[in-house]
């Protein structure tokens, strides 16, 4: 059994996603996978008038959609 995100972290990753306009998130739901990547994300945020803002939030949707299935596949790329 893992142990469940941090509090402070997920306040913190609440009040940064509530910035970015995403939501309704259930952040107690939220995997210690999904809160350190979302840390990690948006602590590089790029400005939300940069060209890249959709880019990042649609990375930021990508995250909480994660199910854990991810882990059963190979990062290597294939020929």
């Amino acid at each position: 059994m893992s142990a469940a995100p941090n509090e402070q972290l997920l306040r913190s990753i609440e009040s940064r996603l509530v910035f970015w306009n995403v939501g309704p998130v259930d952040y107690k739901a939220l995997t210690t996978s999904q809160a350190a990547a979302l840390h990690m994300k948006l602590t590089n945020a790029p400005s939300r008038f940069s060209g890249r803002a959709a880019m990042f939030r649609q990375e930021l949707l990508t995250i909480l959609r994660w199910d854990g299935s991810e882990k059963k596949h190979s990062l290597k790329k294939s020929d």
